[in-house]
């Protein structure tokens, strides 16, 4: 054991460091507690890395299991390991063990980046200007953030052409492909196959649930918009969600535990899943809602729990037409709206097919979404909580 007083390393001190049987256990200055597992140490040290690459060459299995620390200490800036095979010795940045720690005293919620919202959305919805977002990447990072933070917002004044939606789009990554293409057109025609190629309001729905993975980011580009009627409408999810789990707990278990059988077919594709309709991580933070009334097939669970679930699901429902969540804004020719397909539900008011109304979408993933902010957020010296 270190017992010399703490010394620092950037923003971060040791206060003590105790060497037990299988880890490391560090208290740090600002008195949170962390455990490093020998096995876990031995795995991330950084002579296994390729200088290059930054992949992992070492392979655990060239070392025992119970391999083991036989001395450790630290100075101002690294901790130091000397291990009982090989005689290896590693060397970790301070820095980087804070960083990484995953004790409980460091663990946080994935997406609590996120801040979730009801009505109030609709008269602070961030808002860039098309011109300012395609020159600028510290306004693309202001941007994304926002998005991040809020699940949607809306780009103004974008080109009403084929390219004004991807020049958006491929300012983050590149293009999610369907089974309905790249870039599909949402107007309203004859013999459709989806609800949303009609005149008919669709109510607020996650896109594609039926696939084993939901498209991350939404985008959809106005064109033209002349009918009455079609505004776009806009809810939520992990704000409807919070109210679900406080007013009816048993609902949102079942909600979140039970698979139900998910799929879209038309005379080319026949495209299932099974999931749970609230998609939570082993520690019970929510991933994503998977929510679309007309892609959710016909209900199979076991006898015993077959009503209470629809009255959990009925439940849901109920909470995802309350005016306290939903805003509804008409889009106009230039605005395009960016959302989280797998958070912030969307849908639409029934709209006069006599008048022209035509949207451009597309996806991208959250995974190249995310890429883009993190690289932006080293560019410009920021952390991004939760990414």
């Amino acid at each position: 054991m270190n017992s010399a007083a703490p010394l620092t390393c950037s923003s971060m001190t040791i206060e003590s460091l105790e060497q037990t049987g299988h880890a490391l256990k560090i208290v740090w200055a600002d008195g949170r507690k962390a455990t490093y597992h020998y096995l876990w140490l031995r795995d991330n040290c950084p002579s296994g890395f390729h200088p290059s690459t930054e992949e992992r060459l070492f392979n655990l299995t060239s070392v025992s299991a119970g391999i083991h620390a036989i001395a450790s200490s630290f100075d101002e800036e690294h901790l130091y390991v000397s291990w009982s095979e090989e005689a290896h010795k590693s060397v970790y940045r301070l820095q980087w063990l804070y960083d990484h720690a995953y004790s409980p005293d460091f663990k946080s919620a994935p997406g609590k980046w996120a801040e979730p919202w009801g009505v109030e959305m609709r008269d602070r919805i961030y808002e860039i200007q098309y011109e300012d977002l395609m020159r600028d990447d510290r306004v693309l990072f202001d941007w994304l953030k926002a998005v991040k933070r809020d699940g949607i917002s809306y780009v103004r004044n974008v080109p009403c052409n084929d390219q004004g939606i991807t020049d958006v789009a491929q300012r983050i990554a590149f293009l999610r492909e369907t089974n309905f293409g790249k870039i599909f057109n949402v107007r309203s025609v004859a013999n459709p196959i989806n609800n949303a190629y009609t005149s008919e309001g669709l109510p607020l729905h996650i896109d594609l649930i039926n696939q084993e993975i939901p498209p991350g980011f939404q985008f959809l580009h106005c064109l033209v918009n002349d009918s009455r009627g079609g505004e776009s409408t806009y809810a939520d999810g992990f704000r409807i969600i919070e109210e679900l789990k406080a007013t009816d707990p048993e609902a949102f278990k079942l909600l979140s535990s039970v698979t139900v059988p998910m799929r879209f077919h038309d005379s080319e594709t026949d495209i299932r899943s099974r999931h749970p309709i609230i998609n939570v991580d082993e520690n019970g933070h929510l991933v994503e809602l998977r929510y679309s009334p007309h892609l959710v097939d016909t209900f199979d669970m076991d006898e015993d729990i077959m009503e209470s679930f629809y009255l959990a699901f009925r439940r849901l429902m109920v909470l995802i037409n309350d005016s306290r969540f939903v805003i509804s804004i008409k889009m106009k020719s230039g605005d395009l709206c960016i959302f989280d397909n797998r958070r912030v539900m969307h849908g639409r008011n029934a709209f006069d097919a006599t008048g022209a109304r035509h949207l451009r979408g597309c996806y991208v993933d959250r995974s190249d979404f995310d890429s883009r902010l993190r690289v932006l957020s080293k560019r410009y010296g920021e952390t991004i909580s939760g990414l």
